[in-house]
């Protein structure tokens, strides 16, 4: 199966080209974030209103984390799943905390946030090992 999608992966790619779409170029900094590069004042705004959201308030900054968790399971985004996982074992959150936080995601998404899942189970497991 693997195979087969670098094969028509392949394959499309070599027609676009052919088909006259827009190509990416490679940027000089491929470090730089295309966003921040290209609307920096709105991305200044937004990282301070991220930030914001994110840290210690009125909620502690253990559970943004772990609703994070949660809802990186259910949109499926490895990604950010290991980052909120990370950061929620930075601000005090026990390993059962992250797994129901993570059990909540799958209940709330359904099962394709199983495969999602492994991957938190494998960065808790390199964090958190379980007893």
């Amino acid at each position: 199966m693997f195979k087969h999608l670098m094969v028509r992966s392949s394959l499309l790619l070599a027609a676009i080209p052919l088909c006259g779409l827009a190509q990416s170029t490679p940027a000089a900094d491929s470090n730089k974030d295309p966003i921040s590069a290209h609307d920096p004042a709105f991305m200044a705004n937004y990282s301070a209103q991220y930030k914001l959201a994110w840290t210690d308030g009125e909620i502690p900054a253990k559970y943004k984390e772990l609703t994070g968790v949660t809802v990186s399971v259910v949109i499926r985004c490895e990604p950010c799943l290991v980052h909120h996982i990370n950061m929620a074992v930075l601000a005090k959150a026990r390993r059962g905390e992250v797994v129901e936080a993570m059990r909540l995601g799958l209940i709330a998404g359904g099962s394709p946030g199983l495969t999602v899942m492994e991957a938190g189970y494998t960065t808790l497991d390199a964090i958190l090992p379980s007893k």
